[in-house]
């Protein structure tokens, strides 16, 4: 079996490399980290899989196309598109260039090599990182919410189509709240909510993965918000919401 994870030189993407070593799936790591890159190839080397290693800063779209020719002739199981980021702070002051950079990433890559591996995939699985801001507008991160909130419902319409049009190909969502990584550095914030472990997150987008769930929101504290969010009015949740940011 072969898995390819983008953005798996750190956080959640790497540590998705490591628990699918050992169950020894074929490994296609991208991100632009070279040396993180080969840190990791070194450490899973004791496992008898391969191991590929694709720097490319997917950013760019040029550099999606590129990732798909060199896969075109691999049999693909698992896709993670897991490269993203975030942008933190009042959207007036953030730089509209740096947000037309994040959705190129969170939305026009993630997108486009969803699309192109189902092309090469006969069966298989494709996993779209999204995010609980997903499901409420988030004050002082507007732009990143928005754009998982399209990863979101991009990727359950997509899989309700292939369900209809009986094609073997799973996509799954994963949305997570908190989760101790690189991500808030990153985004320029400092959150005060402690947030879930990368190896609690990475147990249960593994459990999600091996029952070919729609979505995976990782932690009881999310999913418990989840469910309260069926019952606020929109009006409350962002003054709630504001006020949370407010305080990173």
């Amino acid at each position: 079996m072969l898995a390819v994870i983008t953005g798996a030189s750190s956080g959640i993407g790497k540590e998705l490399a490591y628990r699918l070593a050992e169950k020894n799936y074929d490994l296609v790591l991208v991100a632009r980290r070279e040396d993180r890159l080969k840190e990791i190839k070194k450490d899973l080397e004791k496992h008898d899989i391969k191991i590929n290693l694709k720097v490319y800063d997917i950013q760019n779209i040029n550099s999606c196309e590129k990732l798909m020719s060199e896969l075109k002739d691999s049999k693909i199981d698992l896709f993670i598109n897991n490269a993203g980021f975030g942008l933190y702070g009042e959207t007036l002051e953030i730089q509209t260039s740096k947000e037309f950079d994040m959705i190129d990433l969170n939305i026009k890559s993630l997108q486009y090599l969803t699309k192109e591996v189902i092309k090469h995939m006969e069966t298989g699985q494709i996993i779209n990182l999204s995010s609980m801001a997903a499901f409420l507008p988030t004050p002082f991160l507007s732009s990143y919410a928005a754009s998982k909130a399209y990863v979101y419902s991009y990727s359950q319409a997509l899989r309700y189509e292939l369900k209809r049009k009986k094609i073997p190909i799973n996509v799954m969502t994963v949305c997570p709240g908190p989760v101790i990584t690189e991500f808030n550095e990153v985004a320029n914030a400092s959150p005060k909510m402690k947030g879930l472990t990368v190896k609690k997150c990475v147990d249960s987008i593994i459990k999600g993965i091996e029952k070919k769930k729609a979505l995976v929101i990782p932690g009881l504290k999310m999913k418990i918000l989840k469910f309260l969010l069926r019952f606020a009015p929109n009006c409350l949740v962002l003054k709630v919401s504001y006020r949370v940011q407010q305080n990173k």
